[in-house]
């Protein structure tokens, strides 16, 4: 993702947060300034990659992810976003061990952003953006889970937008900013420590195709 690509996208979306019209205070009637979408999705991608070109990897199987999205009115035209959404999947391994092992894995996501909503009545395009952290968590024994660094980019359209009950699809992309030469799915033992994996990828990259009821007030 260029640069040229975020920064198109991240004005409007902070025009629609921070900038407040003035027929804001005269709606005759108030406005739903709260929404909240429980949401399911689909999720595709994710692979790390094994540090100093050993060829090996670990590869996430596409799978459900649930969550939530809560939103609060900041104007008619923007909107503060806390997101939510857990994969359960599984993990293929290719070249780290003799028998390439399928592992258990959960990964979690916390974003804090905005959205950017352009006109419409019944049905309104959006555009977001959020920031924070995701989390990857193997089911194996004494195994640690890993948080990093992440942002998220998505859009959609919001289906009877100005009704208290509306619908909300939406595609939304997450990238993880992995540290280079992390190591991944570690445990201790003895009061030691060791690690299954090292990797050497900059970034680990999913998407999501995202349906929810939302509930405003």
């Amino acid at each position: 993702m260029s640069m040229r690509f975020r920064k198109s996208f991240f004005g409007p979306v902070l025009l629609g947060l921070l900038l407040p019209l003035p027929s804001w205070s005269q709606d005759p009637e108030p406005a739903l300034k709260f929404e909240i979408t429980p949401i399911v999705a689909y999720r595709f991608g994710g692979k790390f990659y094994e540090t100093d070109g050993g060829g090996g990897r670990i590869e996430l199987r596409d799978s459900q992810a649930l969550g939530f999205a809560f939103n609060i009115l900041a104007n008619p035209i923007g909107q503060y976003e806390l997101i939510y959404a857990r994969q359960s999947t599984e993990a293929d391994t290719r070249d780290f061990f003799a028998n390439d092992p399928v592992i258990d894995l959960d990964v979690e996501y916390l974003h804090l952003g905005g959205t950017y909503l352009f006109d419409g009545d019944m049905a309104r395009p959006f555009i977001a953006l959020g920031v924070g952290a995701s989390r990857f968590d193997p089911s194996f024994d004494d195994a640690s889970s890993e948080s990093y660094f992440s942002a998220s980019l998505g859009g959609g359209i919001q289906i009877a937008a100005r009704n208290r009950l509306g619908l909300r699809l939406e595609a939304r992309v997450f990238t993880t900013f992995v540290d280079s030469d992390s190591t991944f799915f570690c445990s201790s033992d003895g009061g030691g420590s060791s690690c299954l994996v090292q990797v050497d990828s900059r970034t680990l990259t999913q998407w999501e195709a995202r349906a929810g009821v939302v509930f405003r007030f």
